[in-house]
């Protein structure tokens, strides 16, 4: 893995805070209770991510010539296929 994962502490210290305080987490059990809302956390972040790039790699369309690199002619059909009105 190249790229590092940075959790901005401050925002999830926040967060987590205020659904513990709406949640009435007891002092002793606020430990345990943020070391599961940061392991889910992480779980679903990294799930994101996994998903993001096998849809990524699954339908890529790097064989799709890009608009700067069209001719005139070319991006003349493209057009008017775009424009069905």
């Amino acid at each position: 893995m190249a790229d590092r994962t940075v959790i901005d502490a401050a925002v999830f210290a926040q967060a987590f805070a205020s659904a513990a305080a709406q949640a009435g987490i007891e002092t002793k059990q606020v430990t345990p209770a943020a070391k599961k809302c940061l392991l889910s956390y992480l779980t679903a972040f990294y799930l994101a991510n996994d998903f993001n790039q096998a849809e990524a790699q699954n339908f890529a369309t790097t064989s799709e010539v890009k608009f700067k690199d069209m001719s005139f002619e070319q991006l003349l059909e493209r057009i008017s296929q775009l424009n069905q009105y």
